[in-house]
């Protein structure tokens, strides 16, 4: 009921059947008070036969044969003759109002609802009519007047009532057309095709979505009643539908180009004519066919590409072992017309005997591999018989239900010519390469020999097995090899082209070889390097005399020590290099006390024997690098070059004063030489070889003058400051034996949680009656010494002492101990011994102790540094490099060794929160250490200011007088109780 009550207001609604209107309908129908009068007056005589009536008219319609299934069907059967009478009833009540129409379309929607066409519903109606008419007669046959008036009444209100009923009708009639309108209008909008309908002026009368989507338009409100040509910009098209437009035919396939961003986009057009409101309009329908006519394209150039390809091609049905197509080439090789190979197969090419079945297990294997590819190499017959033999990759595909074979076929005639003439040739080659009468070899980019011969080996010592596996480098000399990679470099460049040089081969036996060496680099057809072409000659008894030669001239004959010549240059090197890195050099000449005696009282024989052996000894006494020559007579000079401290010089000086002054005994005469030293340095005493000669002689005079055997330096200061080294150096030597040194401490704490995890171990030295050494003072020369040694193993025993001390006393349950490692401590072959024997005996704990080492000690020799720390680690013991950003760390080794902790160095902290590069510097540490899984510790933190700095980059620990200066054990476990 509720559907039927909102399709009557629907149709109110959209019908437009207000007050206003009904009150027009029911003027023009002329129905007057007395109409009214009669029908309520028939109602009253006709409702007692109004279900009679409607009785027979239903009976009637259902009599009518197409008909009768409509209404026996219907649910609504009973409803609508309920409604029926119910109306006819309310028509002769005359009520003309909203309640009268409503009813009237309740009836109206019920016989659309049921599919009553309105030519029965009128037919229907008449009946109904008659019926009433005879009624109404047959109740009125005594009064004819008012049986006319009372008819025409009935006729009025029956015409008013049938308005209403067709308007149910047109309405559905409506309805149906926009239904099926929108239904042409939604499958016109969502066709995969575009659509265009323009009218005989090419205006746009509608459009598609497919057809505004070609054209990069989005909206089809901004193209409805455009002209065409300003919609989509194109004459081409325009003038195709113009021509359309004027002669009233078609127009079928039409392909267009249009530019797009991603290339020209291809549509393929069809026009007709047809006809819309009597007008004569064209419908445009578009495909795009880019893709189509892409794939065509490729295709055509796919087959252009095969049919040019100086390869062969054949397409094969393996069932049927047939080609089904091949190429120009194919067809020019073996002589065949497309149409005759086609009637071909591979057995008709006429391979060797037996070779068909090779073929045929071939081609099955590559159908059964997992990368369906494969090569088999045969012969091949042409239509002439003339035979060539044939190289034959294979594809397999599976195409159309079918297995196909793609052969590509190469003849490789010239090939297999060219390669017996290359193998004749090479033969050739081998033979000239190995008899030749000097080293011959071709050396790969890297280095590797490739190919060596027999002289080479004999220069060698190798065997040709051994060399193929080595490289130029593992026999060039160390200090040639630069040069040589140099020379490979420029070799690459292009900027030489052939190269001679002399250089050093190391023999198998060991010793050191000259060769004469020239090489020229081979190129290849691609443009790279091949190899290097090398002749090696051995030059090594030449450069032998050469070498006696420069000897005999660069040195002196009785010692064998560098002459004056000699000296001079290598004086002046020194002094460059000193000049490049801003360093010192130390220039010592020796005069021997007395000797002039010897050689008149003994002869010069005596004498010459002690000059030899002075030469012996100062050369045992200095190092390497360092420069020992003979001045003239009984004088000699040490060149020391990269002095690091002048307290270092003094020092040498006085071992080569006490190596001189042991006795010696010379043909049965025990003597006791002495000498004076001079000492002169660079930069301060002279900046060129004959000024510090000069002033280090007169230094040795005035080491004569104070009473000889001894050594004055140039500068008056300098001999002071060489005798509080001395004076020291002999201190230190009593302090450990009278306990002079002291363990002073310094707290470290945790940033983040403000506790106390570690203490630095910091030595002091405080001799009796004497104003405390400092460190810095002492600690060189400890190191210079080898005193250190014995100091630092003290240092560490005391300390370990000392934390099992604090936690026997419940002081530090979690407290590490930080010990600094020397560079010549850490040096020593036992320190690890050393260090595992100082943890049994004190009972430390291995992992309570973390030992510092400077950065500077690790990198000096990083392949023993790494070893010697893994085996600390793997003994418990933490590290910590010291003073990190100081010296210079490779993070490649860095990352090798396995270090616990980093410490950011004073002088970085100091200024992180005045200076924006220190403050940079400390934050990177922080983050590399922190990216190597590393504990990051920051020293001398002195300022709140530091320390919320080192708070906000999440440094983890600390270390400076804002916590604590370095305090004996005493005030430490003050500090601990106090914590605790």
């Amino acid at each position: 009921m509720k559907l039927l009550d909102d399709a009557v207001k629907l149709i109110t609604r959209e019908v437009g059947i207000d007050r206003e209107e009904f009150e027009r309908r029911l003027s023009f129908a002329d129905l007057t008070a007395d109409d009214v009068t009669h029908l309520r007056a028939a109602r009253e005589l006709l409702r007692p036969h109004l279900e009679e009536l409607v009785g027979r008219l239903h009976a009637h319609i259902q009599a009518f044969p197409p008909l009768a299934p409509m209404l026996a069907a219907s649910p609504r059967l009973s409803q609508l003759a309920r409604i029926q009478a119910e109306f006819f009833d309310k028509l002769l009540q005359a009520e003309f109002g909203p309640l009268f129409v409503e009813e009237r379309l309740k009836v109206g929607a019920i016989h659309q609802h049921i599919g009553l066409e309105p030519k029965w519903y009128i037919g229907a109606y008449r009946k109904i009519l008659d019926d009433i008419g005879v009624t109404l007669w047959h109740l009125l046959s005594g009064d004819p007047d008012r049986f006319l008036a009372t008819w025409s009444a009935i006729h009025k209100a029956a015409s008013l009532d049938m308005t209403l009923a067709l308007d149910t009708y047109f309405h559905a009639d409506r309805q149906e057309v926009m239904r099926i309108r929108s239904f042409a209008e939604h499958v016109v909008r969502a066709m995969p095709s575009g659509l265009v309908v323009v009218d005989t002026d090419l205006q746009v009368r509608s459009i598609n979505r497919a057809m505004l989507r070609m054209f990069d338009m989005s909206d089809d409100d901004d193209v409805i009643g455009r002209p065409l040509a300003e919609a989509i910009g194109d004459g081409r098209l325009v003038a195709s539908l113009k021509s359309v437009a004027d002669d009233g035919g078609a127009l079928h396939d039409l392909v267009l180009a249009f530019p797009h961003v991603g290339g020209a986009r291809h549509l393929e057009f069809n026009v007709s004519t047809s006809y819309l409101e009597g007008k004569r309009i064209l419908l445009v329908t578009a495909q795009d066919i880019t893709q189509r006519t892409r794939s065509e394209e490729e295709l055509r150039r796919f087959r252009m590409a095969l049919d040019s390809s100086i390869d062969a091609v054949y397409l094969i049905d393996r069932e049927r072992m047939r080609f089904i197509d091949a190429n120009e080439t194919a067809l020019t090789t073996l002589g065949y017309t497309y149409e005759e190979l086609m009637r071909l197969g591979p057995q008709d090419l006429k391979p060797d005997a037996g070779e068909l079945q090779r073929i045929h297990r071939r081609f099955d294997e590559v159908i059964q591999s997992d990368s369906k590819v494969g090569m088999i190499q045969t012969v091949h017959q042409r239509r002439d018989g003339t035979r060539f033999p044939v190289e034959v990759y294979l594809r397999a595909i599976r195409s159309e239900g079918r297995q196909l074979l793609v052969a590509v076929v190469r003849d490789i005639t010239s090939r297999l010519q060219a390669e017996a003439e290359l193998r004749e040739s090479e033969q050739r080659f081998r033979v000239a390469f190995n008899q030749a009468a000097v080293g011959l070899a071709h050396v790969a980019p890297d280095g590797r020999w490739l190919m060596v011969n027999q002289k080479l080996c004999e220069i060698v010592g190798y065997s040709m097995q051994e060399m193929l596996a080595l490289g130029y480098q593992d026999l060039t000399h160390p200090d040639d090899l630069p040069y040589d990679i140099e020379l490979g470099r420029r070799m690459m460049a292009g900027e030489v082209h052939e190269q001679s040089r002399e250089k050093r081969y190391r023999h198998k036996d060991g010793h050191y070889i000259w060769v004469n060496l020239t090489s020229s680099l081979v190129w290849g057809a691609d443009g790279k390097p091949r190899y290097y072409s090398t002749v090696v000659e051995d030059i090594s008894r030449r450069k032998q005399v050469e070498g006696e030669l420069r000897h005999l001239a660069n040195h002196d004959t009785l010692t064998g020590l560098p002459n004056r010549s000699l000296l001079l240059d290598r004086l002046s090197q020194s002094i460059a290099f000193a000049n490049r890195q801003n360093g010192e050099v130390a220039v010592l000449l020796i005069d021997l006390d007395r000797f002039k005696n010897v050689n008149d009282s003994l002869g010069h024989d005596v004498g010459d024997k002690i000059i030899t052996e002075v030469a012996r000894r100062l050369r045992g006494r200095v190092r390497d690098g360092d420069t020992v020559a003979r001045w003239g007579g009984d004088e000699f000079v040490v060149v020391l070059g990269d002095v690091v401290r002048e307290e270092a010089v003094a020092n040498l000086a006085q071992k080569l004063l006490e190596s001189l002054s042991q006795p010696m005994t010379i043909d049965e005469h025990e003597l006791y030489p002495a000498g004076s030293i001079g000492i002169s340095l660079y930069p301060k005493d002279g900046d060129s070889p004959n000024a510090l000669l000069k002033n280090a002689d007169t230094a040795m005079y005035r080491a004569k003058d104070a009473g000889r055997n001894n050594f004055q330096f140039y500068a008056h200061e300098m001999n002071a400051r060489a005798l509080d080294r001395l004076k020291l150096d002999g201190g230190l030597r009593r302090a450990l034996l009278r306990e002079e040194f002291v363990l002073h401490y310094q707290p470290q704490m945790d940033i983040a949680t403000g506790e106390i995890v570690g203490v630095e171990a910091l030595l002091r030295w405080h001799p009796p009656e004497q104003p405390p050494v400092f460190p810095n003072d002492f600690i060189p020369i400890a190191e210079e010494t080898g005193l250190i040694v014995q100091i630092g193993e003290w240092v560490l025993r005391t300390a370990c002492r000392q934390l099992r001390r604090w936690e026997e006393a419940g002081l530090a349950p979690h407290l590490k101990m930080a010990v600094n490692l020397s560079a010549r401590q850490f040096k020593q072959h036992n320190i690890v011994n050393m260090v595992s024997h100082v943890l049994q005996q004190s009972g430390c704990a291995p992992e309570r102790l973390e030992l510092e080492i400077t950065e500077s000690v690790v990198m000096d020799n990083p392949e023993a540094a790494a070893a010697t720390l893994h085996q600390l680690s793997a003994m418990g013991v933490s590290l910590a490099i010291d003073d990190f950003g100081t010296g210079y760390s490779s993070l490649s080794y860095l990352k090798r060794f396995p270090i616990d902790a980093l410490k950011i160095d004073r002088s970085f902290v100091r200024d992180i929160s005045t200076d924006a590069e220190d403050a940079a510097i400390a934050r990177a540490v922080i983050a590399l250490a922190h990216s190597m899984r590393l504990k990051v510790i920051a020293e001398g933190v002195e300022t709140a200011e530091q320390l919320a700095f080192l708070r906000d980059e999440s440094c983890d620990q600390m270390q400076g007088y804002l916590l604590s200066r370095p305090v004996d054990a005493e005030q430490i476990a003050a500090l601990l109780a106090q914590r605790k």
